[in-house]
């Protein structure tokens, strides 16, 4: 059925919408369980975050232990391998502050910006990597598509929170 590993992540990226959505509609559609469904969504939402920081790391690893032809990489091209290296780690940070915030703090509005503000951040970098010959454009298309899902239920979320419309 899925040959290609591009189908593949295409088909994992819908599936990993699926809890985002669920949890969006729980928060706006079930008062009685919209404080755990946005506790959960903020845990997801770092999870989720973490792992497309740790994408960079992929990008900046992938031709640096087989140098092209046994030549070593230019400088410019380790420089921008170190960067892709130190903003891996962003998002996984971000994503922890809104966990920290959210699960000891009970600040559900802040965890809900923290997240917005890290994917969006990490979908921005991303289409600058693009730019840089870093990230292939089909994968930058496929983030774009999941980034606005995403972002927009965090969004109705953290408006639902600010509205006291539900209250996390």
């Amino acid at each position: 059925m899925f040959k290609q590993p591009f189908t593949i992540a295409i088909f994992l990226s819908i599936a990993g919408l699926i809890p985002f959505l669920v949890l969006g509609a729980t928060v706006l559609l079930s008062p009685l369980e919209a404080k755990t469904a946005i506790e959960v969504l903020v845990c997801y939402g770092a999870v989720v975050l973490s792992f497309l920081g740790a994408v960079h790391w992929g990008f900046a690893l992938r031709d640096t232990a087989h140098p092209v032809n046994g030549v070593p990489l230019a400088p410019a091209v380790l420089g921008a391998e170190r960067q892709l290296l130190m903003f891996g780690v962003i998002p996984a940070l971000i994503g922890w502050v809104a966990l920290t915030v959210m699960l000891h703090f009970n600040a559900p509005s802040l965890a809900l910006f923290l997240l917005l503000a890290g994917f969006f951040i990490t979908i921005v970098v991303e289409t600058i990597g693009r730019g840089r010959g870093v990230v292939a454009a089909n994968y930058l298309a496929l983030r774009w598509a999941v980034s606005v899902v995403v972002l927009v239920v965090l969004l109705v979320v953290l408006g639902a929170v600010l509205t006291g419309m539900r209250v996390g």
